[in-house]
């Protein structure tokens, strides 16, 4: 009697342990949401608030991150600090800017590397005109001490809606 409920009790922790401790897809997938959070922007927000967002975005790459759009002829790593550089230019171009990730696919060439597909919509308002933007993309992401950081961003085609 006790080896049976000792083996029900040990495949009910295994059950929960499976359904609610994080893998490694949902850890990435939540660094994706975050990172849309981080670079997404609304008008009135703080100087402070911007430059936290920033800085909090570029360190969820790695040092350095690859950049690549073809379209404008950029290939070359980036350093955090460029990273945030470039994010708050965005964002202050483009003061309410909103961005989103969708149909998200992972593959996982290595235990400790993972290729992501997705596309990345924009919407946003610039003087008043309203704007939708998505980029097809392909990101990579490197396990460092345990954390999913992406290491390059690859802009693959453009679509203009």
């Amino acid at each position: 009697m006790n080896k049976k409920i000792l083996l029900v009790l040990i495949l009910i922790l295994t059950v929960v342990a499976i359904v609610f401790l994080p893998n490694d897809k949902k850890k990435i997938l939540r660094n994706l949401d975050t990172l849309a959070e981080y670079c997404s922007s609304a008008s009135g927000e703080s100087t402070i608030a911007l430059l936290k967002k920033g800085a909090l975005a570029a360190k969820l790459c790695t040092p350095p991150c690859m950049v690549q759009i073809p379209s404008h002829d950029i290939r070359r790593d980036f350093s955090k600090k460029e990273l945030t550089d470039h994010i708050l230019m965005m964002k202050r171009r483009l003061p309410e800017i909103d961005f989103n990730f969708y149909d998200t696919g992972i593959t996982f060439p290595e235990k400790t590397q993972a290729e992501l597909t997705t596309t990345l919509k924009l919407t946003g308002k610039i003087n008043n005109d309203h704007f939708t933007d998505a980029y097809e993309l392909t990101i990579h992401t490197e396990k460092i001490d345990g954390d999913w950081l992406f290491s390059s961003f690859s802009v693959i085609e453009f679509i203009e809606q």
